[in-house]
């Protein structure tokens, strides 16, 4: 959340967050991106408040944590195998090969507290592919030998773009009436995405399917990615303490592993399946899911503490085949990266991506 210059009414929350969006380019580019005026500032502003908030943490209690998707349930070992004989369309990128991979997989909730898992929050799965080959999007990670893949526990996200997210980011972070504001402008569409989030029920991080809500390159193509349970999968839900999540996810790793399905959706009709705005979802029925790898996790110990938390996941951890597209991946490159420096500086932790 931010603490620079605040709201000064719920009206003029409403005003901003309603306003016509003023757009840069009279076109999209070949990918469908188009980028709003006053998108730099924006990002610039987030960047700024989401800094001074990871500066106030450390400040406080001598630790700097991420300002989302702060209590992790473990970071587990796997490998993600691409599959043989995708059709041409599919077989971009990393996809290109079929060969296994190892990976490592952080599980969280989205909050930037470390709440109680019967809290309402997004759950979710960063999956961190090892030894990929391939100059790199990010200038000073170039040579590093990863592809990221962020997911949530929904298939859309609840803000649109850059400008959207700091009007949000300042009414709740003002107080109660503000946040209260801007939820009951936005009663009919962002609001009930983000109910709808907050009240999916998850007892196992394993159980849940899991969506990138932002699109990517798919070579010349747009994709959206999904992680998908394997069919006939059981979960261990025995545990409903505060940590519940973990709980399971340790306790069915000590016997035994787990199975997704990674698949992806293609972008096949331009005028309903939007770049720029995450909140749309891209409907199945018009382009569904297809498989093009499988994630396997066998028994283990997941990480905890420092091991797993050293690690930084971004989306632009990424060939450029798999580009991330929308102005809301747009900020996070900028928002990650700072965070991630700012946060292993903070705290006398080496930076290295593998």
């Amino acid at each position: 959340m931010f603490t620079h210059r605040v709201l000064s009414s719920v009206l003029y929350a409403c005003l901003l967050a309603t306003a016509p969006q003023v757009w840069a380019a009279a076109t999209p580019s070949s990918d469908g991106e188009l980028i709003p005026a006053g998108e730099a500032e924006s990002t610039a502003a987030m960047v700024t408040g989401i800094r001074a908030m990871v500066q106030s943490g450390f400040d406080a209690n001598g630790h700097a944590f991420r300002d989302a998707h702060r209590k992790a349930h473990g970071c587990v070992q796997s490998t993600f195998t691409v599959l043989d004989k995708l059709p041409p369309a599919l077989a971009q990128g990393l996809f290109a090969t079929p060969r296994s991979y190892n990976a490592v997989i952080r599980y969280s909730n989205g909050s930037g507290q470390s709440q109680d898992d019967h809290t309402g929050d997004a759950r979710g799965m960063a999956v961190k592919v090892m030894g990929v080959g391939g100059q790199k999007l990010l200038s000073d990670e170039q040579s590093a030998g990863t592809q990221d893949f962020l997911m949530m526990n929904s298939p859309v996200f609840f803000i649109r773009d850059a400008a959207d997210y700091v009007v949000f980011q300042k009414a709740i972070s003002t107080n109660a009436f503000t946040a209260a504001g801007w939820l009951a402008s936005h009663l009919f569409h962002e609001t009930s995405i983000l109910l709808a989030i907050q009240g999916r029920k998850v007892l196992n991080p394993l159980a849940s399917q899991y969506w990138s809500t932002t699109p990517s390159k798919l070579g010349t193509q747009q994709m959206k990615f999904s992680a998908k349970p394997c069919a006939g999968s059981t979960f261990n839900t025995t545990s409903d303490t505060k940590d519940r999540l973990g709980d399971n996810l340790t306790a069915q790793l000590a016997t035994g592993g787990a199975c997704f399905d990674f698949m992806v959706q293609t972008r096949v009709k331009p005028s309903t399946m939007p770049i720029e705005d995450p909140t749309i979802e891209w409907q199945e029925k018009e382009s569904p899911f297809i498989p093009v790898a499988k994630i396997q996790i066998g028994a283990q110990v997941p990480e905890q503490g420092e091991a797993c938390e050293i690690r930084s996941f971004t989306p632009w951890h990424s060939v450029a085949e798999h580009r991330p597209l929308g102005g809301i991946s747009r900020v996070r490159k900028d928002v990650y990266l700072e965070i991630s420096k700012l946060r292993h500086q903070l705290n006398g932790q080496p930076r290295i991506e593998p």
